[in-house]
C-alpha cells in the first residue's frame, strides 16, 4: 500500500550539473514536507554524481541511484515509476524551478478533489541565466477544469498538444502508473509525451490552477549533429516536411492504439478519432507555417519562446556526451531488441 500524502518525485538525470543544485534547492524548499526524490542517474559524465552525493548526505528524503543500463529519456522515466511509493507522485527535470508552495497547492487540490488524477499549475520560463519570463505559457482557455469530461478534455488536447507546463504536474500515483509506458514509436522521441497525455486524459479528470508555480526552463533544445543525428538543416526544407509528416502519421495510428484501449464509450472513440486525423493534416500544413512564424517572433524577440541560438547548456552538455561516443539513436535501437 501507499505512503498516503507522500509524494514520490522521480527526477532523471543525464549530465545535469550545470542546473542540478538549482532544482534540487528549489524542491528542498517545499513547505510541503512529505516528499522523497529518487535520481536516477543515466550514467553521467560530469559532476552530477558528486553533487548528488552531496544533496544526500544533507536531506535524507533524496535518494541516489546510479543507472546500470543506458536509456534513453522517456524509458529512465518509466524505470523510475518502479521507485514510486507515494500516494501522489511528479516527474521533476533537473533544471527546472517551482514555488515554494507548488507541493502544498496542487496536493492540497488532489486531496480535496479524489476524482482528480492530476492537477498541475500554470508556468513561465527561465531562461540559463535564471531570468524568469512573465509571459503565462497557458492562456485560460488551454486549462482543463475537474469539470471537464475525459472526452472533453481529449479532444481539446488534440488540437492544442500543450505539454509543458501539463505534463509536469502532481499526480495521483495509480493514474499515472494507468497510463504508463511512456513509449516511443519511432526513431524520435518527439510526441511521446503527447501520447502519454492522451492516454491519461482518457482514463481521469485533471484540473490546472491559474496559479504560476512552476518555471520550466528555456534552453536551446536543438540536436547537436556531431552526436550521430541528422537535423531538419541538413535535410533540407522538403525532406524535414516529409520527415515530420511521416512521424505525424505514426503518431496518429498510435493515437488510434490508445482510444481502443481507452475506457471511453465507443461514440466518444470516433470522434475522437475524427478529430486526431484532422488535427493531424493541419498539423502538416497551417501549423507547420505557423511554427515558422513562432520561431522568427522569438528571434526578433517580440514573443517569450525556446531560443534559436546554441547557449551555454547545449555546449556544455553537448561535450560532455561527445566525450562519451553517445548516440541517441543507438540508445532507441537498443531499447527496441531489448527482450
Amino acid at each position: 500500500m501507499r505512503k498516503s500524502g507522500l509524494v514520490t518525485i522521480m527526477m532523471p538525470v543525464l549530465n545535469g550539473e550545470l542546473f542540478l543544485p538549482c532544482a534540487l534547492d528549489s524542491i528542498l524548499a517545499q513547505e510541503y514536507p512529505f516528499f522523497e526524490v529518487v535520481i536516477l542517474d543515466n550514467q553521467s559524465t560530469d559532476h552530477t554524481q558528486e553533487i548528488c552525493s552531496a544533496y544526500t548526505q544533507r536531506d535524507k528524503r533524496i535518494l541516489y541511484v546510479r543507472d546500470t543500463a543506458s536509456r534513453i529519456s522517456h524509458d529512465a522515466t518509466n524505470h523510475l515509476a518502479t521507485f514510486i511509493t507515494g500516494e501522489f507522485c511528479m516527474v521533476a527535470s533537473d533544471d527546472d524551478l517551482w514555488a515554494s508552495n507548488f507541493l502544498s497547492t496542487l496536493v492540497g487540490y488532489l486531496q480535496a478533489n479524489p476524482n482528480v488524477g492530476l492537477a498541475f499549475s500554470n508556468a513561465c520560463y527561465v531562461d540559463v541565466e535564471g531570468n524568469r519570463g512573465t509571459q503565462r505559457l497557458l492562456s485560460t482557455r488551454h486549462l482543463y477544469a475537474q469539470s471537464d469530461s475525459p472526452l472533453a478534455n481529449v479532444w481539446c488536447y488534440l488540437w492544442q498538444r500543450r505539454v509543458v507546463p501539463t505534463l509536469f504536474g502532481v499526480y495521483r500515483s495509480e493514474a499515472y502508473l494507468a497510463a504508463l509506458p511512456f513509449d516511443t514509436f519511432d526513431d524520435t522521441i518527439a510526441d511521446v509525451d503527447n501520447l502519454f497525455l492522451i492516454k491519461l486524459m482518457a482514463r481521469t479528470r485533471v484540473h490546472g490552477l491559474d496559479e504560476v508555480l512552476f518555471w520550466y526552463r528555456n534552453k536551446y533544445r536543438g540536436i547537436d549533429p556531431a552526436l550521430g543525428v541528422e537535423t531538419s538543416v541538413e535535410r533540407g526544407w522538403l525532406a524535414s516536411w516529409w520527415f515530420d509528416t511521416k512521424h505525424q502519421w505514426r503518431f496518429v495510428r498510435k493515437i488510434d492504439d490508445v482510444l481502443s484501449e481507452s475506457p471511453l464509450a465507443r461514440g466518444a472513440k470516433a470522434a475522437l478519432r475524427v478529430r486526431s486525423y484532422y488535427a493531424f493534416v493541419v498539423k502538416i500544413t497551417l501549423l507547420r507555417f505557423r511554427s515558422l512564424l513562432g520561431r522568427l517572433l522569438v528571434r526578433l524577440r517580440l514573443r517569450e519562446g525556446a531560443p534559436v541560438k546554441k547557449d551555454v547548456h547545449f555546449k556544455v552538455r553537448s561535450a560532455a556526451l561527445r566525450a562519451t561516443g553517445y548516440n541517441p539513436l543507438e540508445r532507441n535501437n537498443a531499447r527496441k531488441q531489448a527482450p
